[in-house]
């Protein structure tokens, strides 16, 4: 296992908010390691189905817990650059082989930033948004926001958006639980 040291964390400058991240990172650090692969994971700018499934050597499944309208708080907003409602959807990320869930996620999608043809196809069961958003071609990037330890289970929380023609279109909040290999 590498540790990370406290001081001038180079993982920070993965992130829009430095500052916040740096701050928790040295509290990640503090009393525990942050294996290689667990720091992978907290820069993951792309599909962390895809990442979990390589580090796992299992197919990874996407549970939607919910999907429904709602209007998001101050920070959400703010990230997403609305004043309104938008589509939340949370999720789990759970093992196919073993039942295990890895990770706990909440997005807000704003709809006039995305085509028709991808929220019709994210409400199909078992639809994974980063799956989605490779298969439909959407031009799009990835910002990582902030990172935080987790309480209870959750090992560290990460908030990140997905900009679509340059605007935000979906912010994420992922809660990455304790346990194997990570």
């Amino acid at each position: 296992m590498v540790v990370l040291m406290a001081g001038p964390a180079p993982l920070s400058d993965f992130f829009l908010d430095r500052e916040q991240t740096e701050r928790s990172l040295v509290e990640l650090a503090e009393g525990q390691h942050l294996s290689l692969v667990c720091r992978a994971v907290m820069v993951c700018d792309g599909t962390l189905t895809r990442l979990l499934s390589a580090v796992y050597l299992e197919d990874i499944l996407t549970v939607c817990e919910a999907a429904d309208e709602a209007r998001p708080g101050i920070e959400a907003s703010r990230w997403l650059q609305i004043d309104g409602s938008c589509l939340r959807r949370r999720v789990s990320l759970v093992g196919g082989v073993s039942g295990r869930t890895y990770a706990r996620a909440q997005a807000h999608l704003y709809a006039p930033r995305l085509p028709d043809t991808f929220l019709i196809e994210l409400s199909r069961p078992g639809a994974s948004l980063g799956a989605q958003l490779l298969s439909s071609g959407i031009c799009h990037r990835r910002e990582l926001i902030w990172i935080r330890p987790g309480t209870g289970d959750c090992m560290f929380t990460r908030l990140y958006r997905i900009l679509v023609r340059d605007q935000p279109a979906i912010l994420i909040q992922e809660d990455v639980l304790h346990g194997g290999e990570l």
